[in-house]
């Protein structure tokens, strides 16, 4: 069952967020798309755009393979100044050219002069190539102090990210590495770089985060807190985790515009590499999370990253009921938005299928069981340490689960193949119900 209020495609495979840029008022969200088929393959960037981040209008694909050559992950920048030579305000996407007749991987542009409805390649593409089998992702972003763009990028088998320079977009020099110093797993994925803001504070810090394919806790998403001077990047805080579900994966921001807190705004794909290719045929594969504003938390041991469901997000719901869990089994709506106060509480969704999403909050540890009979791949326990106090909200979709926990320090997402448009909700304890408004 497609999701309610998570972007989905139309059809076909759907994973990583690419090129977030704001424009003209819009929200443009470039994604890896495979045009012909709903399992991976034949890269391309699809195409969204939102004016509010929470309805999404889906366009035709923007940068498509051609030429033995697929589009991997990259983002996209907005060039005010004409510094590519494409023109003042012209979009430009950053992506990894990917070979298909052999293992080669390199950094390559295309320019858009109609708000990314069509791009054309640079003809001297690549603009970067170091002649390596894993070497992805490019994220670019302007750094005002030094008046250059900044690039990040990583050497995957190595588990490094590099960190370049560029007056142009064209040439770009390297500046330093951020090595892995200790963190765990094997294989890192679309990194991102940005300046936050600490809460209560005038102050700012620099949040450096990478994707583990395999080997990494949670979802694979890894973070550390530090300060960036525009050649290097050094951590003040270890290595922490994102997101402890499964599927938050691949995350990455518009940078601009930022809210009145100053937080840019994020989002991932609700997806993993490893379970996706076992999911059943239905047209369509793969969602994106909900969009979260982002913000830093000091702590005695350093930063903690704090992530906060868009508001638009929060407007497609109306007010809130009571549900006493003790009284009984009820019909929960499959797209609802659950409040638990402090204190301990469990409760079970279930289809009539036999899948159940079981959670419960037992002192400061969160956990979540998901099993599913006709997916067994997606038997799953996921276990979450509260970090502080306060209610818990559980963001319930048709394919979905995201719990944010901790002021919005503490997150969880899952997906799910839970059926039909209501699901048995079982438990104990006390829970306040949201539902989407009619018109959502």
């Amino acid at each position: 069952m497609r999701p309610r209020y998570h972007y989905a495609p139309a059809a076909n495979w759907l994973s990583d967020p690419n090129g977030l840029a704001w424009q003209d008022g819009a929200w443009h969200m470039f994604y890896q798309y495979n045009p012909f088929g709903e399992e991976w393959g034949h890269m391309s960037w699809g195409h969204a755009v939102s004016s509010d981040l929470a309805h999404w209008r889906e366009l035709p694909v923007a940068l498509a393979e051609e030429n033995q050559t697929m589009i991997f992950s990259g983002s996209a920048v907005i060039d005010h100044a004409d510094s590519a030579g494409f023109g003042h305000g012209a979009m430009i996407a950053i992506y990894t050219g990917a070979r298909t007749d052999r293992l080669h991987q390199f950094q390559c542009i295309a320019a858009s002069t109609d708000q990314g409805r069509t791009f054309t390649k640079y003809s001297a593409n690549p603009v970067l190539d170091r002649e390596m089998e894993d070497f992805r992702d490019p994220n670019v972003f302007w750094h005002e102090p030094t008046q250059r763009w900044i690039m990040t990028v990583v050497l995957s088998d190595e588990n490094c990210a590099l960190i370049y320079g560029s007056g142009d977009l064209k040439s770009w020099e390297e500046l330093s590495e951020i090595p892995t110093d200790g963190a765990p797993g094997h294989l890192w994925e679309c990194p991102f770089l940005v300046e936050l803001p600490i809460e209560g504070s005038a102050e700012t810090r620099w949040l450096f985060k990478v994707d583990v394919l395999s080997g990494a806790p949670g979802s694979g998403a890894l973070y550390r807190a530090g300060s960036f001077d525009g050649i290097r990047f050094k951590a003040e805080s270890a290595w922490q985790v994102a997101d402890y579900g499964d599927e938050f994966y691949a995350a990455i921001g518009w940078t601009e515009p930022r809210d009145r807190l100053d937080r840019p705004t994020w989002i991932g794909w609700m997806g993993n590499h490893a379970v996706q290719k076992h999911l059943p045929l239905q047209g369509w594969r793969g969602a994106m999370s909900l969009p979260r504003r982002l913000s830093l938390r000091r702590r005695e041991n350093g930063f903690v990253l704090v992530q906060s469901i868009e508001p638009s997000c929060r407007a497609l719901f109306g007010g809130a009921e009571k549900i006493e869990l003790d009284h009984g089994c009820f019909p929960l709506p499959g797209c609802s938005m659950l409040t638990a106060a402090a204190g301990e509480w469990s409760f079970t969704l279930s289809d009539d299928a036999g899948r159940f999403l079981a959670c419960s909050r037992k002192a400061s540890r969160i956990e979540v069981v998901r099993k599913d009979a006709l997916t067994p791949q997606l038997d799953r326990k996921c276990e979450m340490e509260l970090t502080g106090d306060g209610p818990v909200e559980i963001w319930l979709d048709h394919g979905s689960i995201e719990i944010i926990a901790g002021a919005g320090a503490d997150c969880l997402t899952l997906q799910h193949r839970l059926a039909g448009e209501a699901w048995a909700l079982r438990g104990s304890g006390t829970l306040s119900a949201c539902y989407l408004t009619a018109s959502a």
